[in-house]
């Protein structure tokens, strides 16, 4: 309860910095997209910076958004206390420890929203780098759609950040087995980031006006 408290208030304290680093203009890919999410979901990101995840909080807002974060971001009393009520779930590069999958999925399946950046790290050049796999274990394990949200980091004053939302994916619908091996989730894996990979194509492409579909 304490920790929804702050989470509250850092929101709401931070609107006027949403409205003016952010300024979001929103795209989807179709009619399936704009369903608002509902229940438990996996959201996956490409990722610039720290403030994805600070975007997101806003864009999902008032759901509470948990996020899966390296290591780093827990490395000292005040990191963690931070995490805390912003819904960190540890994921440690050094030891491998895949408990995170466990963590996340069971908020899931508490009806939660969690996000995850499969690419691990920021990018270098803005272009999306391959994904790890680790993701495809959490939404099997939950059960749940993954929904893709990808952004071109257009953060700043004076600025607009571009973001479109993709069609929720059932993983079910491209694996119908008990057990995934690490060949299923390698293939889905592939599946999920080509899927983004048109995401980002088709948002450079509405900015420029080439493609209908505008959100309002």
């Amino acid at each position: 309860m304490l920790y929804d408290i702050f989470r509250w208030i850092g929101v709401i304290t931070g609107y006027p910095f949403n409205w003016l680093v952010f300024k979001n203009k929103v795209y989807y890919e179709n009619e399936r997209a704009k369903q608002r999410v509902k229940g438990g979901a996996l959201i996956i990101s490409n990722h610039y910076n720290p403030l994805d995840f600070v975007h997101n909080v806003f864009v999902f807002f008032p759901r509470k958004l948990y996020v899966v974060a390296s290591e780093d971001a827990f490395r000292n009393a005040f990191l963690r206390f931070g995490m805390k009520f912003w819904g960190g779930i540890q994921a440690n590069r050094v030891t491998k420890n895949m408990r995170f999958v466990i963590q996340s999925a069971r908020e899931i399946q508490k009806g939660h929203l969690v996000q995850i950046f499969p690419e691990g790290h920021n990018t270098d050049d803005g272009t999306i780098k391959p994904f790890y796999p680790s993701y495809i274990a959490i939404a099997l394990r939950a059960k749940a759609p993954i929904v893709p949200l990808i952004t071109d980091g257009n953060y700043g004053l004076f600025k607009r950040v571009h973001m479109i939302f993709g069609e929720p994916i059932d993983l079910a619908d491209y694996f119908n087995g008990d057990k995934a091996t690490k060949e299923d989730i390698a293939r889905l894996n592939d599946v999920v980031f080509q899927k983004v990979l048109a995401l980002r194509a088709d948002l450079e492409a509405r900015k420029t006006g080439k493609k209908a579909g505008d959100a309002p």
